[in-house]
């Protein structure tokens, strides 16, 4: 008896991580979301957003927070690789933005990644790129301690999905509002949003919920709120 070809097939890795990808980037705004929240698990105090074309020609997260070794620096491109869990109990006790290590290879399957990070002990940063989840490790370059991130081409090998998206300027909208949460649920950091080379967002950093305020809705809107003080009795 002939035994027949199979219509199941085991897909290629790079196939496997395109399809993930759309699980984790569903637009620009997703590719901001991942990295920022990155930056903030990383303890960063400063973190600068800069995107061109509503993000989908450059997307760029620069933060002053924990850096990564040359080591590391590949790893963080693996899928399921983290830093934030190390074993199924730690699931249960989850302090950080986020625990998935799918967001990185999911990030640089459908765009084109240079990542430079500088740890804090090192003298000098390291640089890779990524295409096509295939890692290229470049050497050292001069950085101040943190991580830089810069995507470009985003969706470019992935036409279809571009599809679905709307204009520039809506999809910078949308980053423009997640920026602005993330800038009044983090007082204490610094938050800066470009968008082709203008200042869109920028706060202080400085703990002070008023001026994070300010820093999104503006002073009139701030000086037309009143002030609730709220205490947890249990």
């Amino acid at each position: 008896m002939t035994e027949t070809t199979g219509v199941i097939q085991v897909l290629d890795e790079l196939t496997a991580n395109q399809i993930a990808a759309g699980e984790v980037v569903e637009r620009p705004l997703s590719v901001v979301k991942e990295l920022v929240e990155n930056s903030i698990d990383a303890g960063a105090r400063r973190v600068t957003i800069q995107v061109e074309g509503g993000g989908l020609t450059l997307i760029k997260v620069g933060d002053d927070g924990v850096g990564l070794s040359k080591r590391d620096l590949p790893q963080a491109f693996l899928r399921h690789a983290t830093s934030k869990i190390q074993n199924a109990d730690d699931l249960f006790s989850i302090h950080t933005m986020g625990f998935r290590g799918e967001a990185l290879p999911s990030i640089a399957s459908v765009s084109q990644v240079e990542t430079r990070s500088r740890e804090k002990t090192a003298v000098a940063g390291y640089k890779i790129t990524v295409t096509d989840n295939e890692v290229e490790f470049i050497g050292e370059v001069g950085m101040p301690v943190g991580t830089q991130i810069t995507v470009k081409k985003l969706f470019y090998n992935t036409p279809v999905r571009k599809k679905f998206l709307k204009s520039p300027s809506t999809e910078l909208g949308y980053i423009i509002n997640l920026v602005g949460q993330l800038i009044l649920a983090n007082p204490n950091i610094s938050f800066v949003l470009q968008s082709n080379g203008r200042v869109v967002l920028n706060s202080a950093g400085r703990g002070d919920l008023l001026q994070a305020i300010i820093s999104v809705y503006g002073r009139q809107m701030a000086d037309n709120m009143t002030k609730v003080a709220w205490q947890n009795r249990l």
